[in-house]
């Protein structure tokens, strides 16, 4: 009878050897003439000894160990190579750790991408399908945070201007476009550009928060700091990790507004859908307000 002995730790938590068992009871399922059996590293010279006096025609260990420690380079083979000695007729082969196998990097790797993409696609699904509330939020007085000084902030900073909010900027440096910047006329709009790093203190009466910078550890503490003083966050670089997105709006006249929303996850996508309603509907829209305000040049 050849044999396959597994070398686990020794460990007494209960249920610590559940993924363990289901290997063995695999290995005896797909190699029914071996005799799968296991020891610990404590038992591991007795069992294995007590083993060889058996009838068996050979042993095939495997240490089910990640690292290559003293455990497995040192101490196992020791143990191994003292009882061939003494058991010269049976033949022992000693397998390498399980961390050193072919092809278990690729399959850490591949676990740790799948449980990424289910952790996206489950946050995803729950926080921005059956969550997420289209609303119009009226800015007018209200303070607003912008932290970065890039395109992205730029465009953020373009749609808000038209609101009347009081808008704060916070970046290292600005895109030269910022200095031409224009408060449409009417407007309640407030622009302050303030050129330095953020500052925790940046959020003080703050209802709202723009993230827009390219350092991940600087966005991270943004949010933070905002989300412990409960305040609504848009992070342009994850949306994920923001309250609330902006989809794309279009104005047809003074009374007609439309929006189109990829719930953040395509943005490009979005921008094309504005384009095909601007250039295929525009005319028609613009014709139906034109139609409301003066019912009479209805047909």
């Amino acid at each position: 009878m050849k044999v396959v002995l597994i070398i686990a730790h020794n460990c007494i938590r209960p249920g610590a050897y559940s993924a363990f068992e289901v290997v063995l009871d695999r290995l005896r399922h797909d190699m029914p003439d071996a005799r799968i059996a296991s020891t610990s590293l404590l038992d591991l010279d007795n069992d294995l000894r007590a083993l060889l006096r058996e009838d068996v025609e050979s042993v095939t260990l495997l240490p089910y160990l990640l690292l290559s420690g003293q455990h497995s380079k040192g101490d196992i083979p020791a143990i191994v190579a003292n009882a061939q000695k003494d058991f010269p007729q049976i033949p022992l082969t000693l397998l390498p750790p399980l961390g050193e196998w072919n092809g278990f990097a690729d399959m850490v790797v591949a676990g740790v991408k799948g449980a990424q993409k289910t952790r996206k696609t489950a946050e995803s699904s729950t926080h921005f399908n059956s969550s997420m509330l289209a609303i119009e939020v009226k800015l007018e007085g209200k303070s607003v945070l912008v932290v970065g000084g890039g395109r992205i902030a730029l465009r953020k900073v373009k749609t808000l201007l038209p609101t009347g909010a009081r808008i704060t900027v916070v970046a290292p440096q600005f895109d030269p476009e910022f200095a031409s910047l224009q408060i449409p006329e009417g407007s309640m709009t407030m622009l302050n550009l303030v050129e330095r790093p953020y500052d925790s203190t940046d959020l003080r009466g703050v209802s709202m928060v723009y993230i827009c910078t390219d350092q991940p550890a600087v966005n991270a503490q943004v949010s933070n700091d905002a989300r412990a003083r409960r305040i609504m966050v848009n992070n342009a670089c994850d949306y994920l990790d923001g309250d609330f997105i902006v989809p794309a709006r279009m104005d047809f006249g003074e009374n007609i507004t439309v929006t189109v929303s990829t719930r953040g996850r395509a943005p490009s996508l979005a921008k094309k859908l504005k384009q095909k309603i601007q250039t295929d509907w525009g005319q028609d829209l613009e014709q139906i307000e034109k139609n409301f305000l003066d019912p009479s040049t209805t047909p």
